[in-house]
């Protein structure tokens, strides 16, 4: 079976239930006053990120023992990296000298994850 449809049947249902609860949790949150209910409808993705990860986990195990040494290498790189670079612009925002969002912190772990990927393939000599 094709690589990239192997890939859409692994992981299509998983990310359309997460981003679908992630669309349910960000409307509901916006109709509610700030009270407990909110942190409750916070959680909703909760389940679509376990589902998530058990399935990224299923596919890695699936890979052969070079790609599963590949990934390995990335994650303990970019997670690190990504880690410290965002608590510094925390830290930034907590005492007021710069204003980060969310966002801000989804694009710098995405790149800190490339960054890696490249790295790691780069180190094997890996292109797949």
């Amino acid at each position: 079976m094709n690589r990239y449809l192997r890939n859409l049947r692994d992981m299509g249902p998983v990310n359309s239930f997460h981003v679908a609860s992630v669309i349910v949790a960000g409307a509901s949150s916006k109709r509610m006053d700030p009270d407990g209910l909110r942190i409750l409808v916070a959680m909703i993705p909760l389940p679509a990120i376990a589902w998530m990860a058990c399935a990224e986990m299923r596919r890695l195990r699936r890979g052969d023992e070079l790609r599963l040494r590949i990934e390995a290498e990335a994650m303990m790189i970019a997670f690190p990296i990504s880690f410290c670079v965002i608590v510094m612009p925390t830290f930034l925002d907590l005492f007021g000298a710069l204003k980060t969002t969310l966002p801000i912190a989804v694009l710098i772990m995405g790149a800190c994850w490339i960054g890696a990927q490249i790295r790691a393939r780069r180190h094997y000599r890996y292109c797949a």
